[in-house]
């Protein structure tokens, strides 16, 4: 990444996240960018959708309805924001790395709007940026199993994919939260791929 996309990005996390998110944000970068070496993926790519993916996240619910409802590749989008609004940051966040920052590589745009609920036929980056959110080091005390996966992605990156969407699948019905049907249209996919 060049110092100038670095200093921009940093500019605008420092402005636009609280504290805590932004030490999230780069803590999922810094994993990712070990994930990626440790994988084979790009390692620029993973550090600009690990800290970007989260750029929406301290966006107000009425701002991130106005700017996606421009917007027609939104699915899902009237029952997400019904049931499941913070789920919108997601989405959100593809256009703002779009519109601040010019990224026109679609792997580290889709990294950024599918790191909550995946999608069919991921990519490694999607896969690297969806585990490294879920367990990156700061996320050790909202999630006991954290560490375990972080160290499972290192050795095997499908395995702890399929760990984290359950883990996330299992915490919703837990809950008795609405579960988005893009989240399972995800888990359909990957758990029926393979038989």
């Amino acid at each position: 990444m060049s110092k100038n996309l670095e200093k921009q990005i940093f500019d605008y996390l420092c402005r636009h996240l609280s504290p805590a998110r932004f030490e999230h944000s780069y803590n999922v970068a810094m994993l990712a960018i070990e994930l990626a070496l440790k994988h084979n993926a790009k390692v620029m790519s993973a550090q600009i959708a690990g800290l970007l993916h989260d750029c929406a996240k301290n966006v107000d619910v009425k701002k991130l309805i106005s700017l996606l409802k421009k917007q027609k590749n939104a699915r899902f989008f009237l029952n997400i924001y019904k049931f499941s609004p913070h789920l919108l940051h997601s989405f959100a966040g593809e256009i703002i790395a779009q519109r601040e920052f010019n990224i026109k590589d679609k792997d580290i745009l889709n990294a950024i709007k599918n790191h909550t609920l995946g999608r069919s036929n991921m990519t490694k980056l999607e896969k690297i940026i969806f585990i490294a959110d879920y367990c990156s080091k700061d996320r050790g005390s909202k999630y006991k199993d954290a560490k375990t996966i972080r160290s499972l992605a290192k050795e095997n990156l499908d395995k702890a994919f399929i760990k984290v969407l359950k883990e996330k699948i299992r915490h919703l019905i837990y809950n008795n939260n609405w579960i988005c049907p893009k989240a399972i249209d995800t888990w359909n996919f990957y758990v029926c791929k393979d038989k």
